[in-house]
C-alpha cells in the first residue's frame, strides 16, 4: 500500500520508488530478526560489595557470535563506572555465559553507601541493550560469638571466641574489631583490626572484683557499617547461695533415759517457700549446767523434705 501511494505521487520517478522499496524491505528484515531473536540478562536481587556475584547472559535465535559488554554504574547519577567486563555468546557456549563480577568497596564513597543501588547494563552488540537496577549490600561476612559460660561472678575471667566467615560461609582470614561493653554500653576493652586466623579469633577479659553487675556485651565488627556489626551478651552477677531454713521437730518434748529411740521430723524450706530437696546430717548434743557437749553419733537424712526420721541408739 505504501509503495502504491509513492508511485501515485511520483509516477515518473522510478528511483524514488526503488529507494523506498529497499528501505521498507530493510526495516521489515530488522523487524523479523528482532522478533526471532531474544536476549536475556539474569542478575541476583542483591549485589554484595567485595564478593563475587554471577550474571547470566543468554541469546536465543541467533546463529552468529554476539559480543556482550557488561558494565556496572553508580545509580541514579551514573557518573562513573564501578565494573566492566566482556564476554562472547557463540555456538561454542550454546549462546549462554555466566559472567562473574565483583564491586570494590573502595570505588564507593560514603555518601553513595546510603543509596545502596547500582545499575547493571548489558549491551548485546548492536542488537539489544538490557538494564537492571540492583540493591547493594555492604555485608562483609558473619561473626558468631561464643563465651565459655553465660553468667560470671565479679573477678572471673571471660573466655570468648569469634567464628568469622565470608558471606559465602567460608573461613575469613581478614581483620575484625572486638569491643567489650558494660551494662551502660561503655566500651571498657577493645582490640582494633585483629586478625582472625582460619576464621577463628580467641581472647580473654578479666573482670574486676568491683565490676558492675548486669548484662554485658561483646561486639565484633568488620567496619563501622551497621550490617557488619555483631554482638553477644553475657551476664555478670554475684552468685549467692539461696537461703533456707531447717526445722527439727521432736515428736515429744521430753526424752527419757529409758527410751530407745527419738522420732524427729526434719523439714527444710527456702525463704521463698519452696521445699528443699537434698541430704542433711543431724547431730545431737547434751547441755548440762549451761555447757553443751556434742555426741559422737551422726544421722544421715537422705531427703529433708518433710520427713519423719527415727534416731536410735543415741
Amino acid at each position: 500500500l505504501l509503495l502504491q501511494l509513492i508511485h501515485a505521487l511520483c509516477p515518473c520517478d522510478e528511483g524514488i520508488v526503488a529507494n523506498v522499496r529497499r528501505l521498507v524491505f530493510a526495516d521489515v528484515t530488522r523487524l523479523v530478526f528482532a522478533v526471532r531473536c531474544r536476549f536475556s540478562m539474569v542478575a541476583p536481587a542483591l549485589l554484595r560489595v567485595g564478593s563475587k556475584e554471577n550474571i547470566v547472559l543468554e541469546a536465543f535465535g541467533v546463529s552468529a557470535t554476539v559480543p556482550v559488554s557488561l558494565s556496572v554504574y553508580n545509580y541514579p547519577a551514573k557518573s562513573y563506572q564501578l565494573w566492566q567486563g566482556n564476554v562472547a555468546l557463540s555456538s561454542d557456549n550454546n549462546y549462554i555465559a555466566v559472567q562473574s563480577l565483583e564491586i570494590s568497596s573502595s570505588l564507593l564513597h560514603l555518601e553513595e553507601k546510603k543509596t545502596e543501588i547500582v545499575q547493571v547494563i548489558a549491551q548485546f552488540g548492536t542488537l539489544h541493550r538490557a538494564e537492571q537496577t540492583i540493591k547493594v549490600s555492604f555485608l562483609s561476612g558473619y561473626i558468631f560469638i561464643q563465651t565459655d559460660k553465660p553468667i560470671y561472678n565479679p573477678g572471673d575471667t571471660v573466655r570468648y571466641r569469634a567464628f568469622v566467615s565470608t558471606p559465602a560461609f567460608q573461613a575469613f582470614n581478614g581483620t575484625i574489631t572486638v569491643e567489650i561493653q558494660n551494662p551502660d554500653e561503655i566500651t571498657v576493652y577493645a582490640t582494633s583490626r585483629t586478625r582472625a586466623h582460619d576464621g577463628i579469633y580467641s581472647d580473654t577479659y578479666a573482670l574486676s572484683d568491683m565490676v558492675k553487675e548486669g548484662k554485658w556485651k561483646i561486639v565484633a565488627k568488620f567496619n563501622h557499617l551497621k550490617e557488619n556489626l555483631f554482638n553477644s551478651e553475657f551476664e555478670v552477677k554475684k552468685y549467692v547461695l539461696p537461703a533456707f531454713n531447717v526445722t527439727l521437730t521432736p515428736k515429744k518434748s521430753q526424752f527419757s533415759l529409758e527410751d530407745e529411740e527419738l522420732a524427729v521430723e526434719v523439714f527444710a524450706k527456702y525463704m521463698y517457700g519452696e521445699q528443699v530437696e537434698g541430704v542433711a546430717y543431724v547431730v545431737f548434743g547434751v547441755e548440762r549446767n549451761g555447757e553443751k557437749t556434742r555426741l559422737v553419733h551422726m544421722k544421715q537424712v537422705n531427703n529433708v523434705s518433710n520427713l519423719l526420721e527415727t534416731f536410735q541408739n543415741l
